[in-house]
């Protein structure tokens, strides 16, 4: 990959690297590669790095790198580690779904809309595994890609104030998951028990990072209701 051609500066600190398409094998690769690069390396110039959706965002310390070196640095790290791996993880995390009508609020909408049965969504949304595209909105949150084309819909024109978490949702070309209560306005098809994400006060610990492999598997509400009884603390 020619970063010379894709490197943009947009502030006195901070550059982009357009990667290209954000579901595209290469990209997804290039990201896991850089991101184990930067936790092994810590390179001092760096402050933080972001990614999504095709765009990998630096913020950095211009006084203690240049332009050619901080490219050098990147293009050797990637070409090394791709040697190594060859690829993104292959593992895939399977998540549980519960699309009970009490959980997939906007199931009979959907139907509706695509002319589809419940059962047909239903099994086109676990038909196919997603990789994980970005990361964001609040700790936890994955957007995943890509839903087949016949559930490809927009965002409510109304958001709700208040989504369940654990919540299972789609909107355009992508599914996510409600890690905790917060709006949104993502079509809501189902409900995953217990949590994607682990809050406390020294560390968050999240399922989903950038390239992993997803894949949902439909249960039933019995199922559902052992799994949140074996997942309370409580």
């Amino acid at each position: 990959m020619n970063l010379n051609e894709r490197i943009k500066w947009i502030s006195e600190d901070t550059l982009e690297i357009r990667l290209g398409d954000p579901v595209a094998m290469e990209t997804l690769s290039f990201i896991e590669v850089i991101s184990h690069w930067i936790d092994l390396e810590k390179p001092e110039w760096l402050i933080d790095h972001v990614y999504a959706f095709g765009i990998l965002s630096l913020v950095v310390r211009p006084a203690l790198v240049e332009e050619a070196s901080l490219i050098d640095s990147l293009t050797n790290a990637l070409s090394r580690s791709l040697a190594g791996s060859g690829s993104t993880d292959s593992h895939v995390i399977e998540i549980p779904v519960c699309y009970a009508p009490e959980f997939g609020l906007d199931l009979q909408l959907i139907s509706q809309t695509t002319e589809l049965s419940v059962d047909e969504i239903i099994e086109l949304h676990c038909s196919r595994d997603y990789r994980v595209l970005a990361t964001g909105f609040v700790p936890g949150f994955g957007y995943l890609g890509e839903t087949d084309t016949r559930i490809h819909l927009p965002r409510r024109d109304t958001p709700r104030t208040r989504v369940p978490p654990g919540s299972v949702a789609i909107a355009e070309n992508q599914t996510v998951i409600y890690p905790r209560e917060t709006p949104g306005g993502w079509n809501i098809i189902g409900r995953m028990p217990g949590s994607i994400v682990s809050i406390t006060r020294d560390s968050i610990d999240a399922t989903f990072a950038i390239g992993r492999l997803v894949r949902f598997q439909s249960i039933l509400m019995d199922e559902f209701q052992e799994i949140e009884a074996s997942d309370d603390p409580d």
